[in-house]
């Protein structure tokens, strides 16, 4: 995504001077079909929901749940401690009705951005979601695995249909996420969900320039 005048206006000067380790985005990729440099353990399905479109001569990813549920992945590793910062875009376009991340039954998300790091059997994960009806600020664990920590960035039909830039310091969150006050964690990948099987409705969103930032002086 073409940011430069967004990120001025925004005041995101910051940012913009500080080097990424690295950006994903998806400019590269054939508009229509699956990114090329992410994977999935579900590769039949994968193709269905998730694929490259593009406005305005920037391209993004589209995921389009249709009452399915997949996972996809970028895998790298970095060290949390020297690289802190994630900041991404995402944009909400139908939200799961019916969806209670609290729940089983109810845990579909329209948008939902991982930090995958180590552990086994089950590694641990930090999931930010867009929720339909948790307040913003709202920490939980996963319904399915207390491995998995969900944090809610943003709730309901506000700024819907809107590009949203985030960003998170994602040490932080785990520190306190995962009650680790000292940890120094390595992540292990990037993962993206959109889904829609628990609620068998529609959930579809937009993700484009996943950034990993350093720390920065203070």
């Amino acid at each position: 995504m073409k940011t430069i005048s967004m990120i001025i206006l925004l005041g995101f000067t910051v940012v913009t001077l500080a080097q990424p380790l690295f950006t994903l985005d998806f400019e590269a990729d054939s508009i229509g079909e699956f990114p090329s440099r992410w994977t999935s353990k579900n590769e039949e399905d994968m193709r269905m929901v998730y694929f490259v479109r593009e406005e305005d001569g920037n391209r993004f990813l589209r995921g389009d749940a249709g009452g399915l549920s997949v996972q996809i992945g970028f895998k790298t590793e970095w060290e949390l401690e020297k690289y802190p910062y994630l900041n991404w875009k995402w944009r909400a376009v139908t939200l799961p009705e019916g969806s209670d991340e609290h729940e089983k039954s109810g845990n579909d998300n329209a948008l939902g951005l991982y930090v995958v790091f180590g552990g086994w059997p089950i590694p641990k994960n930090i999931k930010y979601i867009w929720s339909e009806t948790l307040p913003v600020g709202t920490e939980l664990p996963s319904p399915f695995t207390s491995r998995t920590k969900m944090l809610v960035l943003r709730s309901g039909e506000d700024n819907i249909g809107e590009w949203v830039e985030e960003e998170r310091d994602v040490l932080e969150d785990y520190r306190r996420l995962f009650g680790e006050p000292e940890a120094t964690p390595t992540a292990r990948g990037i993962g993206i969900l959109t889904d829609s099987d628990n609620t068998d409705t529609e959930a579809v969103g937009d993700y484009d320039d996943i950034r990993i930032l350093p720390k920065r002086e203070e």
